[in-house]
């Protein structure tokens, strides 16, 4: 998805600067602000005319800012404002006569090194990249997540312990079936997941939709998530109910849990509550379509003539999970205590 990046000034040489970042990133979301007296556009004024105000509320809802001021300037701003490294959007500082590119926060998640790399080149400034991983000249597990959409746990403790290990050259494996991580700068490739394999690692990142029984205590899943799951569920099902059920679903099918990123249904569960914390809870998105949608799906699956008399369609998940994906259904709809579940992958 494009990134939504505002550049912030504060002087008229900042605001002529910002225009110029602006038409060479060549990117139609990219908003310029500024103060009232040096702006061409009334759109471009911050925040009831306040700089303090627009900062925040810009902070709030752009995922990248570009600020051409002082460095002390933005720290001061960002300090109240700063939460989690995985929400908080990437801030670039540059100087007013485009030296040089700083990347302040946000540099791996958020693609605050990106930016900066690309604002460097296209204003023939240097970029200042400090984050140790960068400066070694080795991947991270943050950014290696973030490029293939992958979860892991306990995110902050483990981002530091293995960024740590990589950044000082410690021996790093990696266990990738599929070959979804492309750049291994840092870390050595292995086919096995034995003990005897494993342990001459100081860590290993293992990358797997797999649901493993149990690895090796030096091992780190990063999980893909790769899936798309159709579901539905009787009015006033508890939350409980339905992650038991999707517990026995995901060892059915030998996928862990966090590999899937959406949740989808009929229009008519879109506010079912189960489903909506069931989807807080993955951390995914829940989506809804329309009977009319669905319909066409629907008749390439198993009826039931008690569901069609309820939503007007023969099935639910696995017509939800057909129509998200484009008919790349991979499992037999699953149903069990009011609970249905279709997987699929698109």
């Amino acid at each position: 998805m494009e990134q939504k990046i505002a550049v912030l000034t504060l002087t008229k040489g900042s605001y002529e600067l910002g225009k110029k970042i602006k038409h060479h990133l060549n990117d139609t979301s990219v908003d310029l602000y500024g103060l009232e007296k040096n702006i061409e556009n009334e759109s471009e004024s911050y925040k009831e005319q306040q700089f303090k105000l627009g900062f925040k509320e810009l902070f709030e809802t752009y995922d990248a800012l570009i600020c051409i001021m002082a460095t002390g300037i933005v720290v001061r701003h960002l300090a109240p404002l700063i939460q989690d490294k995985r929400y908080d959007p990437a801030v670039v500082v540059m100087d007013e006569k485009g030296q040089f590119a700083i990347s302040l926060l946000s540099g791996h998640i958020g693609g605050g090194n990106e930016l900066t790399e690309k604002i460097a080149q296209v204003m023939n400034a240097q970029a200042v990249i400090t984050t140790a991983t960068d400066v070694q000249n080795v991947t991270a597990i943050d950014v290696m997540a973030k490029k293939i959409n992958g979860w892991y746990d306990d995110f902050k403790k483990t981002t530091k312990h293995i960024n740590y290990l990589l950044a000082t050259h410690k021996k790093v494996g990696l266990y990738d079936e599929d070959n979804r991580v492309t750049d291994l700068r840092g870390l050595e490739k292995i086919t096995q997941l034995t003990s005897e394999v494993t342990n001459s690692f100081e860590a290993v990142i293992v990358v797997s939709t797999k649901q493993f029984d149990k690895l090796p205590s030096n091992c780190y899943q990063v999980v893909p998530k790769e899936f798309i799951l159709g579901m539905g569920a009787k009015r006033d099902t508890p939350l409980s109910t339905i992650s038991e059920e999707f517990k026995v679903f995901s060892q059915m099918h030998q996928i862990h849990e966090r590999s899937i990123k959406q949740i989808v249904s009929i229009d008519l569960k879109k506010n079912e509550k189960g489903i909506i914390e069931f989807s807080q809870e993955l951390e995914v998105p829940f989506d809804t379509y329309t009977k009319e949608e669905l319909e066409p799906s629907s008749l390439k699956y198993p009826q039931s003539e008690f569901v069609k008399s309820i939503v007007g369609i023969g099935n639910v998940a696995v017509s939800s999970a057909d129509y998200a994906t484009g008919g790349n259904v991979l499992t037999e709809r699953y149903g069990h205590n009011g609970v249905t579940f279709a997987l699929g992958k698109g």
